[in-house]
Formats: structure tokens, sequence, C-alpha cells
């Protein structure tokens, strides 16, 4: 029997796969990038050409208090090489450099370190400017801008309220919650309150439809409505190929750049999927710290995979489940969504709000077909507790054959880069 093999990359680990000949299956990589340019230049193009806005040297004044707001270590952003060129226009503009601070934007993630802050920002960003992380969960360093359509009151780091300008980097990938991430995703919820991050999840939990991909995306829509009340001056994003190189770079305003930088995601990230498959392997690469952020490589695939259907997720999970261990318990939870509107019904926001926001979209998932987490990074005991299967990394072989063998003449889907793509059945991208 003549077998075809396939590669999957966990982590820094890679893992190839054999599929039987007669086996009918489409192996869905990210669209080829065409051969783009240094992304230096590519970094100074879009400084030198932004979307919506004047030049930032143009905006920016001599005795304003700068604040910029980068993503964190779960992001690829090249935040070094941008502010390799940022840091002078703004200085060159006579902005002092005492003046300028950077703001690690951590939603709710864990605090970075100095050595990941360094990683990150490179050496002499670190050693001749302030660095700090944001805060999520101490009142004492956030500060009220207005209050939420929930009637949540929208809390901010108040160092960065306290800047007259204020500019967001990161990256647009495809995001389950906000359709693409980047933009003003930064700002709100990214140095927002835990209560804040809760409900932006919440809104992702109360939709019945997969927003993955959707580029007005509502909780989008409404996040930017507010953004435009706190206020973000500017941002730059980059898009990244399945290299994690550099493909296109757009800055300006944060709306109109925004959507400049997904229609350039768009044609790397939408996977064009020939039928529905009865069996999915995916690979959450490039994401691969904990199944907090794993997790999101599985909604992609749950919109094409059939009702019933068996969902393979690879996923390295270094940090095991991650800072909500929650999440699995309210993944297993039967009527999810109603019991999730019963509880913002009843003003309870409580510190797990957010678990259970993320847990209930979760839930959709395992509810939708059968889904087994290849990782070493959870248990057993913690997959069940999730709804969901369990098998070590190398035993990924082995739980692709069984997976198969419950259809008659399957079609299996094989995503290598599911923490990224978005699959589309029957579009042409």
């Amino acid at each position: 029997m003549k077998e075809r093999e396939v590669t999957l990359r966990c982590g820094e680990n890679r893992y190839t796969v054999k599929i039987p000949d007669h086996i009918r299956f489409q192996y869905a990589r990210l669209n080829p990038a065409e051969q783009t340019a240094d992304p230096e230049v590519l970094i100074q193009e879009a400084f030198n050409h932004p979307a919506g806005a004047p030049r930032i040297e143009d905006l920016v004044q001599p005795g304003q208090k700068i604040c910029i707001i980068s993503d964190d270590n779960t992001r690829l952003t090249p935040v070094a090489l941008i502010l390799k060129e940022l840091l002078p226009r703004l200085e060159g503009a006579g902005v002092r450099r005492e003046d300028i601070f950077i703001i690690m934007a951590l939603g709710s993630h864990r605090p970075m370190t100095a050595e990941e802050m360094t990683a990150k920002l490179g050496r002499d960003v670190c050693q001749n400017y302030r660095v700090f992380n944001s805060e999520f969960e101490n009142p004492a360093l956030l500060t009220q801008v207005g209050v939420s359509a929930l009637g949540t009151p929208i809390r901010v780091f108040k160092a960065a309220m306290e800047a007259d300008f204020r500019i967001g980097i990161g990256s647009v990938v495809p995001h389950g919650c906000m359709g693409w991430s980047g933009g003003a995703k930064i700002l709100y919820p990214g140095i927002t309150s835990a209560d804040i991050v809760s409900e932006f999840h919440v809104m992702q939990g109360l939709r019945d439809e997969i927003l993955l991909g959707m580029v007005e995306c509502p909780v989008r829509l409404a996040v930017e409505e507010w953004t435009q009340n706190i206020g973000l001056h500017y941002i730059i994003n980059t898009v990244l190929d399945e290299h994690a190189a550099v493909y296109s770079v757009s800055a300006g305003h944060y709306i109109q750049a925004h959507r400049k930088a997904v229609s350039s995601a768009q044609k790397l990230y939408g996977v064009s999927v020939g039928q529905r498959p009865d069996v999915v392997l995916s690979s959450a690469y490039p994401i691969h710290m904990d199944f907090w952020q794993c997790g999101k490589a599985a909604y992609g695939p749950t919109s094409v995979l059939r009702t019933g259907g068996e969902f393979l997720l690879l996923a390295e999970c270094k940090e095991g489940v991650g800072p909500h261990p929650q999440m699995l318990d309210y993944m297993a939870m039967e009527n999810g969504k109603d019991a999730l509107q019963k509880r913002i019904q009843s003003g309870d926001t409580g510190e797990d709000l957010l678990a259970m926001a993320v847990g209930v979209s979760m839930g959709r998932v395992v509810r939708h077909a059968q889904v087994t987490l290849v990782s070493d990074g959870l248990t057993a005991e913690q997959c069940e507790r999730g709804r969901m299967a369990h098998r070590p990394q190398a035993a990924l072989q082995q739980a692709l054959e069984q997976a198969l063998a419950k259809f008659e003449d399957p079609f299996l889907l094989v995503i290598p880069e599911g923490g990224e793509a978005i699959p589309m059945l029957g579009a042409e991208v």
C-alpha cells in the first residue's frame, strides 16, 4: 500500500505523518507569499505613506508624552524593527527621549519578564526607554474612561491615558473574537482591566456564528467605537507570512490602516477547501504557548468540518492550559450560551467570567465534532474536563489512523498552519 507523507510543526518540533494512498485528502497550506522587499524597506514605506493620517513626524509635537503600546510575546510582530524606524522619527520631530515610554499590552496574559521584553524590543530600547507591562488587575493603576454597552466600567491602564499621544504596534492575523487581530485591539482590550477583557470575550461567547476572518466583525465595530472615545492616535500593523517574515506593513489611522492590513492578510491566510472534510488534522502552529492561545486554532477548522467529524489538534501548549484553567470546565458545560447570558443579566462579572466566555465559545467546537488534543502540555484528565480526548505528540500517527478508521471513505483535511489559516469551503481565495 502506497503512503504519502506530510509534515507538521509543533513548537520547535516537526512531525511527519503517513497517509495511505486510498485516503482522499487535501493539504491546505497558507498561500505562498510573493517575494517581498526587505522588511526595513516595507516599514519605511508604511511610515512614508500612511493610510488615513499624516506622517507620524507631522502629528507629534515637542513636549508631548508619547505612549507606544506593543503586543506581547504571544505574538510574532517584529517590534524591534518597527521601533528602529519609529523612535528616530519621533525624536527627529522634537519629542524628548524621556517623554517616550513603551507598554506591553498583556490583555489578560501573564506579565512578560525582562528577558522577554529585551527579546521583543531590543536591548538598546530596553536600556534607553521606560518599558513596563500593562496592568489589568490593579485598580490603583487603572483609570475609568466610560461605561460599556453592558454597563461595565471601561478602565484603561492609567499611564497610557496620561500620555498625549498613543501609538499601537501589532500584527494582523485571524482572530476568533474580532475577526482579525490588530488595529484598535492593542488598546481595547490590550491595556484595559480584567473585566473589560472578559466582556470582550463575552461578546464572542454570545454569538452563534464563527467570527474568525470576518472583516466588519460586530465585536470589532463595538471596540472601534469605544477606541474613538478613548483615543488611539496611530497604529503600525504588520502581516507575516508562514515563515514569520514580513509580508506587508501598514501605518496610520487605527481603522483605515487596519483594513488595509486585513486586505493584505486575506491573500495569505484564506485557504480554499474543496469539500467538507470528515477528519481534520491541524497544527496550532505558529501558536504554541498554552491551550488558552492554541485553542484559537480550532475555530477555523470547525467552520468547515462536518458535524460529528473527527478533529485532531496538534498543539505544544508548553505552559499547559494557561492563565485561566477553569475554561476547561466551561467547555464541557451544557447550554453554555444561556448560562453566560443569565450571568451577564444578573450583573455577576466575577473574576472567572473571562474563562467562562472563552470556555463557552470553545464548547461549541467540542460539541460540533470529536476533538482530540495531541499535546504533551496537557494531561488526559485535563482534556477530559474540556470534553476532549487526549493523545501525546508521539502518538500523532496512531491518532490519525484511528480517526480515519471511523469512516468508510473519509475525506481528510490537513492544515499545517492552523493558528493562522482561515479555511473557506469552496471559496476562491
